[in-house]
């Protein structure tokens, strides 16, 4: 099974990954994590980075199609990984998959456009390059307002010297590509959506934990009973 936690930048997916994967290992089961971009351990991923930092120009001047090609290109040399983790009988827990390809990249075009974007990524991804499609995607759900302020508590990144990336200093990109996000979970059985927002502000860590390990458990004994 694989299981992708996706949401803009500042959302937390890196530690909700981490924490998922120790409350399943802690249960018993084979988990393997993984991450997206590899940013130091891929062709592609370390273009990613460059793109990231600015390199290749500002957002809009890098097309949408070939910015997507680096981050399918990334996920492509990963293949084997995923397929050797999946034949093992693990859990393979992803922090960014292909769809945050979809939501960044579509992000950048008209309404239109966007149908005929997120076909042709997934195209890419899944039949050109024949990556397995995740079994549940969660959305960590998450403003750009509180996005940008969570972006600068985060470590020092080994792509970039910067507070804030070519996409994190923008907040009108980051809540288009939420919207994006809401979109593709909207009315799909693949999808499960965590709000990362409550009364008083963003919500605690253990808390958001607490309801994505209830939404795996659910969707892990359903799989089960249905064997």
């Amino acid at each position: 099974m694989i299981i992708a936690i996706e949401g803009i930048d500042g959302s937390g997916k890196n530690t909700q990954t981490k924490l998922l994967a120790k409350h399943l290992s802690e249960q018993g089961m084979k988990v393997v994590m993984l991450g997206f971009p590899c940013y130091s351990e891929t062709f592609f991923g370390k273009e990613v980075g460059h793109y990231l930092n600015g390199n290749f120009g500002g957002l809009d001047d890098v097309p949408p199609k070939l910015a997507s090609m680096l981050y399918a290109g990334d996920r492509f040399e990963k293949k084997s990984s995923i397929e050797n983790a999946l034949n093992s009988g693990a859990i393979i827990i992803i922090d960014r998959y292909v769809s945050s390809n979809i939501a960044h990249q579509s992000a950048k075009v008209a309404d239109l456009e966007k149908v005929e974007l997120q076909s042709w990524i997934e195209t890419l991804e899944y039949d050109v390059y024949g990556l397995p499609r995740p079994n549940l995607n969660i959305l960590l759900d998450l403003d750009a307002s509180s996005s940008s302020k969570l972006v600068l508590m985060k470590d020092a990144r080994e792509y970039t010297s910067k507070n804030k990336d070519l996409h994190e200093e923008n907040s009108s990109y980051l809540e288009s590509v939420a919207s994006v996000y809401r979109s593709l979970a909207a009315g799909s059985e693949d999808w499960e959506v965590v709000n990362c927002l409550g009364k008083d502000g963003v919500r605690p860590i253990n808390e958001i934990s607490s309801e994505i390990l209830a939404v795996v458990s659910k969707v892990l004994n359903y799989a089960q009973t249905t064997i």
